[in-house]
């Protein structure tokens, strides 16, 4: 995902510098290319090595961590360190509510951290803000973002498409939902909702998951009466019957387990075997949608808004939808926060930190369309 993140900061801020970050530079074809940009070059870092990615991020003005999750705070206090301003695309609920204790740090030396900024957690919470900011009383977000692939398919008996680690999280780890004014842990397996997305994706079947906006939007909408805040994932259904295979097999589980050759990490093969298979990535063709649900009062009338985005693969530089959808919003929010259209400092969610007009104003130079429906049904 760093790679589409670089790629569109070539493509969209061509008059500064940007400088990727990675352990694996050496034979990395796809960094070998965005090199060739005269904007971009690219240093070897280990995350791990805080005096050296303290060195690192003092060149810059901000820091676009693309890394897993788990490094979120460790990457933040580098950032603190080398007086550099921050974001990322997330971090699973629990990650954020610790990156959130770092508020006054940041606010303390003038930077701005903004927690989540890829599509969800990022454009979700903004799609909520949008239809929030003109309600006087906030009862409901409900959040759901869902895709179709038109692709050929591949030979490839199951490539993820995205981070391994995350899509377990999502599928393993008690989602969290904010309930009746209660955050609470549920099965993300056990409740599924059919959720209509609009053409060309249709309805799909969606689950809980685990999400960064869960624990940010019931703190900024508190004062608006928020009730009930959702997240929920629908992936294609053959993707999602795969991984809930592997769940059930415990292919999921973070943890080692013993077998009579020693201990072996069940995530940790999976990835190896799946890695020795050969793929051939087929021409992008493929359709992610955003849904967020906001209900609430204007005055003494009710009223149910629901916005949409749509993003399309890119066909000319072979980013998938959800590539795009993902890796574009960071892009967007970096320039931001460099050129000074994000003013606040501390550690903020994108709802507080980004101007929702200027952001959906990017985003439809990308190609990517918002929709705004109020008080009627949804149509295709």
């Amino acid at each position: 995902m760093g790679q589409i993140i670089v790629q569109d900061l070539a493509d969209t801020a061509k008059d500064t510098k940007i400088i990727i970050g990675d352990f694996n530079i050496e034979g990395n074809e796809r960094i070998a290319e965005l090199v060739k940009r005269p904007n971009v070059e690219a240093e070897k870092i280990d995350i791990k090595n805080e005096a050296a990615l303290v060195a690192l991020l003092k060149k810059g003005q901000c820091v676009v961590n693309s890394t897993p999750y788990y490094f979120n705070v460790d990457v933040m206090k580098a950032a603190l360190k080398a007086g550099c301003s921050y974001t990322d695309l997330g971090g699973l609920y629990h990650a954020t509510m610790k990156q959130l204790e770092l508020h006054d740090e940041f606010e303390k030396a003038d930077l701005v951290a903004v927690l989540g900024s890829g599509a969800a957690p990022g454009t979700t919470n903004l799609l909520a803000a949008a239809a929030a900011k003109d309600l006087d009383e906030v009862e409901l977000i409900d959040i759901a973002c869902g895709s179709v692939d038109f692709a050929e398919a591949s030979d490839h008996p199951f490539y993820p498409p995205y981070m391994l680690d995350t899509l377990f999280d999502e599928y393993t780890k008690d989602a969290m939902v904010f309930e009746n004014g209660v955050a609470e842990g549920r099965n993300p397996l056990a409740m599924q909702k059919n959720i209509e997305f609009g053409d060309p994706v249709g309805t799909q079947p969606a689950i809980y998951t685990l999400h960064s906006e869960v624990a940010t939007l019931p703190i900024t909408y508190r004062d608006k009466g928020i009730k009930n805040v959702y997240f929920r994932l629908a992936l294609p259904a053959e993707l999602h019957e795969k991984l809930e295979l592997f769940v059930k097999l415990g292919f999921g589980k973070p943890e080692p387990i013993e077998t009579a050759e020693g201990k072996f990490h069940p995530r940790k093969i999976l990835a190896h075997m799946i890695a020795q298979i050969p793929y051939t990535k087929p021409a992008v063709n493929d359709v992610e949608i955003l849904r967020v649900d906001v209900k609430g009062k204007k005055g003494n009338e009710a009223v149910h808004i629901i916005m949409f985005e749509t993003a399309t693969s890119d066909s000319k530089r072979q980013i998938g939808a959800g590539d795009l959808n993902t890796g574009v919003p960071p892009s967007i929010v970096a320039q931001m926060i460099v050129d000074g259209r994000i003013k606040k400092h501390g550690v903020l969610a994108p709802e507080v930190a980004v101007d929702t007009d200027q952001y959906f104003a990017e985003l439809e130079k990308r190609n990517c369309k918002i929709r705004r429906i109020v008080n009627e049904a949804v149509k295709g």
